[in-house]
């Protein structure tokens, strides 16, 4: 029993010694170099795309409403002018028939005249 106490203490010094030049061999190595957390990086330059595509994409639409508006006084002008248009056309047909009648009347007085 006590060759078992004695082996006990012994390992334990042994194990205590390990243990110490352990540390000192830790505290000899050189302090790692933090490196830059690259992941970290990579996400904020994605980061900073998005706000970037964002502030793109509400310009874009700022553009697409200008333009929306652009065009709908754009077909409003254009529906105005095709009724102006219409109407021109119906007012020259109208004076066309007209002139034709009134030549073909002119034709059949001078026709009668002549005879």
């Amino acid at each position: 029993m006590l060759s078992d106490i004695l082996a006990m203490i012994s390992l334990g010094q042994k194990l205590l010694r390990t243990l110490a030049d352990l540390r000192k061999g830790a505290k000899s190595l050189p302090a790692a170099i933090p490196q830059p957390d690259l992941h970290r990086t990579r996400i904020e330059a994605l980061e900073s795309r998005l706000d970037d595509l964002e502030a793109l994409a509400k310009e874009q639409d700022i553009r697409l409403a200008g333009l929306q508006n652009v065009l709908r006084d754009t077909l409003k002008v254009t529906e105005a002018l095709a009724g102006r248009v219409a109407t021109v056309f119906w007012i020259a047909l109208v004076g066309c028939i007209l002139a034709a009648i009134a030549a073909i009347a002119s034709l059949l007085f001078l026709i009668h005249a002549i005879r």
